[in-house]
């Protein structure tokens, strides 16, 4: 545990020193606000569901990617790779960094922009975190044998991204409903929604299931991508 609170503690430094806390916490409010004023009552739960899906998805995909190019251009993982710190400490901490401060920014745009809605705060906040989690590792896993963030974007990045975030179309009620099943990410929307909205049938068996699921899968990509690009140590 005392190497997972040194990553912790590093990992939360370098996103300060990015300004991340800086430029997020004002961007939530003023997403916060703009939803309140431009989005009806009636559709606000499934229009911040979809939200959260697009926005904390990106967000923490991107910096969990960003994160890792830093390390590499100022030659951080070199130190590292000869430090105690394994692969699954280094990504615990991303993850649950990177997650924590979506999570803050998530409450913050549906404490304004929810109208004073009842909102169920444990799927909402299990839905958040599932997203977060598994999108920080995706990034690190995608991004981990790149050095630039060109290279790291044209085409992998976007096709991912792009494929992971069609499940914003069933919040919409487009298209076949059992097309967006097939989408893993289909299972954090769910949770989100289940805050705003009682989920139907089977829909809690789905969301939690493919949830630890993805989860999972991951994890288990992001560590052996680790492991073999970056050359950080099993365990």
């Amino acid at each position: 545990m005392r190497r997972l609170g040194a990553a912790l503690w590093l990992d939360v430094r370098v996103q300060a020193r990015s300004r991340l806390y800086v430029i997020g916490l004002p961007v939530a409010l003023m997403l916060g606000i703009s939803v309140r004023l431009l989005i009806p009552a009636e559709i606000s739960g499934r229009f911040l569901s979809a939200f959260c899906l697009v926005a904390i998805g990106g967000t923490t995909y991107m910096f969990g990617a960003s994160m890792v190019l830093l390390e590499k251009s100022e030659r951080t993982l070199e130190a590292l790779r000869t430090s105690p710190l394994t692969a699954p400490y280094y990504l615990a901490s991303k993850a649950l960094t990177l997650s924590a401060f979506a999570l803050v920014e998530a409450v913050i745009v549906v404490g304004i922009a929810g109208r004073g809605a009842v909102v169920a705060p444990v799927p909402f906040v299990v839905g958040v975190l599932v997203l977060g989690v598994a999108y920080t590792l995706i990034g690190i896993g995608q991004v981990a044998s790149f050095e630039s963030v060109t290279s790291f974007l044209f085409p992998g990045a976007l096709v991912v991204t792009l494929v992971l975030q069609l499940p914003i179309f069933y919040a919409a009620g487009i298209g076949p409903t059992a097309a967006w099943y097939a989408i893993p990410t289909e299972a954090p929307l769910l949770l989100m929604m289940a805050a705003f909205e009682p989920p139907r049938g089977g829909q809690w068996l789905y969301a939690l299931g493919v949830s630890v699921a993805g989860l999972g899968a991951s994890y288990m990509f992001a560590l052996a991508r680790v492991r073999s690009c970056i050359g950080l140590a099993a365990r």
